[in-house]
């Protein structure tokens, strides 16, 4: 039976009927909640981030137009701030499933195959994942003797993101695998 027009929408996470990691209990409630707060944390940077880049920006056509000199370090720090941006909200769409994905197909698939190919997109996710962290720390450490040219910073601060990044999207995309696999239900890091 269908619930009432007017009634109040259901909140999944608080629902008893539906097991979700909001409401999983004991360690593995335990490992969703810390990637819930990884993914927050994920979320709240990559915010911050995009405000910073803006301010930047603005700062440079300001310092250009008005001031008549441009400041030197607004491009290259709005560049790399735009790799942590992008990382880290990368790692998020991974947790709450907002990644790009082609599920038209395995939506109309029997359930024990769309479970499968749930599983074999994961799966690639975290070979990328690490992929991406392996190749981003060492570059990171193999690029730390340099400076940048217009932000007096080491160049490693360039390929940090790429390690976190892809440790992040390796964690939570574990996280999905076992939520598919149990029949729950991932709350997104927004809600």
């Amino acid at each position: 039976m269908a619930a009432h027009p007017h009634a109040p929408p259901i909140d999944p996470a608080r629902s008893e009927d539906i097991r979700t990691t909001v409401n999983t209990t004991g360690p593995l409630g335990l490992f969703f909640a810390v990637n819930a707060w990884l993914s927050r944390i994920c979320l709240k940077f990559a915010v911050l981030g995009t405000l910073l880049i803006v301010a930047a920006v603005l700062y440079q056509i300001f310092g250009r137009y008005v001031l008549n000199d441009s400041p030197a370090w607004t491009e290259i720090f709005a560049l790399v701030v735009i790799l942590y941006v992008t990382c880290f909200a990368a790692a998020v769409g991974v947790r709450d499933g907002r990644h790009i994905g082609m599920d038209s197909l395995l939506n109309l698939a029997p359930p024990a195959f769309r479970l499968a190919g749930e599983i074999i997109v994961y799966l690639g996710m975290i070979v990328f994942g690490l992929s991406m962290a392996y190749s981003g720390a060492e570059l990171a450490v193999e690029m730390a003797p340099y400076i940048n040219a217009g932000l007096p910073i080491s160049q490693a601060w360039s390929y940090v993101p790429l390690a976190a990044g892809g440790l992040l999207i390796a964690l939570f995309a574990v996280e999905r695998i076992i939520a598919a696999v149990l029949n729950i239900k991932v709350i997104p890091s927004w809600h």
